[in-house]
């Protein structure tokens, strides 16, 4: 069990970030020993697998990873046979991305080894506690998508200049 010295900052979203960060970085290997592929990978494998015909335009935008590294885990999933691309009949400059059947495997694999690291990740939390958890992380997350969280940020006051 860490002690109270685990984070350098006390700010909820640094808190948030590292937790997250350190979760993913020590359970990075291990999806990519059992799947062949890393985390940021198995996102966009899932993100094109629940759009079919999505984009990379579209991917990029929804997952925030730049366009370049976006470009590299594209063409990795497609070298690797897990997703393909087709023109768009519309704009033959635009690609349309869907998951192959070995991409719909390895994306169940993946699912099913992220339940088991997840019950890792949580087990020093009762079940009470992951309710509350999970109860306080919805609420979160709708607040921070929401047109109203928007606009109490835009209504914060600047710092005078002085």
């Amino acid at each position: 069990m860490q002690t109270d010295k685990t984070f350098k900052n006390e700010r909820l979203t640094y808190r948030l970030n590292i937790v997250a960060q350190e979760a993913i970085q020590a359970n990075d290997e291990i999806f990519l020993r059992e799947t062949g592929c890393r985390i940021r990978d198995l996102r966009v494998l899932r993100l094109i697998d629940d759009r079919p015909g999505t984009t990379f335009a579209e991917i990029a935008k929804i997952t925030g990873f730049d366009r370049s590294l976006t470009s590299r885990i594209i063409q990795n999933l497609i070298s690797a046979g897990l997703i393909e691309r087709e023109n768009s009949t519309e704009d033959a400059r635009v690609f349309l991305l869907s998951t192959t059947a070995k991409g719909k495997e390895v994306r169940q694999v993946a699912r099913r080894l992220s339940d088991r690291l997840e019950v890792i990740l949580t087990d020093p939390l009762s079940s009470q506690e992951m309710r509350a958890f999970n109860e306080i992380l919805a609420r979160l997350g709708a607040w921070v998508t929401s047109e109203d969280y928007r606009n109490a940020l835009a209504k914060e006051p600047q710092k005078d200049a002085v």
